[in-house]
């Protein structure tokens, strides 16, 4: 059995994080919060598609609005409003994991016209 060295021992030492993390906490004022509906996946698709807008124009935007028509229409069907038929479950493939798909292709073309654009 391998012993662990003591730097990483104190390091690790309950006492010690015991002290740190009361040293982070911090009270959460009514500013750190965020209203119900802006949690809600279509207040973040508003308040995502508001930031391209005013950020990206030209091509870029045209681009990126394409990815975000195609990130809402999965929204739709993964998040149907009340009143909305889903239709048969069984023939639904599971749209979460191509809204994580779409939502990291924008993510990688943001940081690539943003790299292209200091780089000017």
């Amino acid at each position: 059995m391998r012993v662990m060295p003591t730097k990483i021992d104190e390091l690790f030492a309950p006492e010690r994080l015991r002290k740190n993390w009361k040293r982070t906490q911090k009270p959460t004022t009514g500013s750190d919060r965020v209203s119900k509906e802006g949690q809600s996946p279509f207040g973040i698709f508003s308040r995502l598609q508001s930031l391209i807008r005013s950020r990206f124009s030209g091509d870029n935007a045209v681009v990126l609005n394409l990815l975000l028509e195609e990130l809402h229409a999965l929204l739709i069907a993964a998040f149907p409003t009340e009143g909305e038929d889903e239709g048969p479950e069984e023939n639904q493939a599971d749209p979460i994991p191509a809204i994580h798909e779409i939502l990291n292709r924008i993510e990688d073309i943001v940081d690539a016209f943003e790299i292209a654009g200091r780089s000017r």
